[in-house]
């Protein structure tokens, strides 16, 4: 089971913290449109296996954004994420996410997509498709495909985008 149960809920939250999420999330805020859902703080108390590392690059943003004078960083992470996937050749329910921020100003989408080329080239995976895509927190975002010489067709190696400032 991906949800634990000791503890099975987050035992608290921050004050005033449940309120700012879910306005965020149901309805938007700081330049997004949100997920538009309903958001429930039964839901949001659950805890379960880590689905992605997002929560690492927002806090390292929220502490990059506390400081004084703006000094340009970059952050990377490699962490052990868990999903309630049907398993076939291209998902799988636990795997290893990559994740990085670079932060800087006049950095625009043609730098995310030339980082993006060049880590991936030195995978060993050359033969790249760049899709836009939706993601609530970015602006723009893609999709980034490679192919697969083994399965003969493109699949989905990443999800990236520009953070709004």
């Amino acid at each position: 089971s991906f949800c634990p149960s000791d503890p099975a809920e987050a035992p608290q939250l921050p004050p005033g913290y449940s309120s700012k999420v879910k306005k965020v999330h149901s309805q938007g805020g700081y330049g997004s449109q949100g997920y538009r859902y309903e958001w429930k703080v039964e839901e949001a108390r659950k805890n379960l296996l880590r689905t992605h590392t997002t929560s690492a690059s927002a806090r390292a943003l929220f502490q990059l954004a506390r400081q004084e004078k703006f000094t340009p960083v970059k952050y990377f992470s490699i962490d052990r994420v868990f999903r309630n996937e049907s398993l076939d050749a291209t998902h799988l329910a636990e795997f290893h996410q990559v994740e990085g921020v670079v932060a800087d100003r006049g950095l625009t989408l043609g730098h995310l997509m030339g980082t993006l080329k060049q880590f991936f080239t030195k995978l060993g995976i050359s033969q790249l498709r760049f899709k836009p895509a939706y993601n609530p927190y970015t602006e723009p975002s893609m999709e980034v495909f490679s192919y697969h010489e083994g399965l003969k067709k493109w699949v989905e190696v990443g999800n990236s985008g520009v953070f709004r400032p």
